[in-house]
């Protein structure tokens, strides 16, 4: 399946409380930190091996099987959110790079670093060089990031 920006349901809408006069994204706080340039799926994967592009649309296979979703395709980044970002999906070369958070520190294979951000939140990278490397340890990290963020009380209306 191909996707673009529109193709992933929109859920955002009713919590928002700010609209950046410069991109017009909306945020829920008051002149939150972000940048403005955004960019295209097409403009992600232009030019990017078939093996990356691969990788990606079987990332986003996997993260729209957790529940409604929207794209934001910023200007070195891919945000995947639900109430707020729980995914950001980098495309280089030759690697597809991951960061999200959980509330636990995990050590499958695909984690580069963590960085624990606060008592209940630790960041993960995480590094996905073939399809095969998008496994049930993974699928179930990335279910876990998904879940914190879309059921967190900051989220809750």
């Amino acid at each position: 399946m191909q996707y673009t920006i529109f193709t992933i349901v929109k859920v955002l809408g009713e919590n928002m409380s700010w609209v950046c006069p410069n991109c017009e994204r909306e945020f829920r706080a008051t002149n939150q930190f972000h940048s403005c340039e955004q960019s295209t799926i097409e403009q992600h994967i232009e030019d990017k091996p078939e093996f990356i592009v691969k990788i990606f649309h079987k990332l986003l296979d996997l993260v729209t099987s957790f529940g409604e979703v929207e794209l934001l395709p910023l200007k070195t980044s891919i945000q995947v959110r639900t109430k707020s970002a729980f995914l950001a999906i980098y495309l280089k070369r030759n690697k597809v790079h991951l960061e999200f958070q959980l509330a636990h520190e995990s050590k499958i294979k695909q984690i580069t670093k963590t960085i624990r951000i606060s008592k209940r939140r630790v960041f993960h990278y995480a590094d996905v060089f073939s399809v095969d490397e998008i496994d049930n340890k993974l699928e179930l990290e990335l279910k876990e990031a998904y879940n914190t963020i879309a059921k967190s009380e900051y989220n809750s209306n």
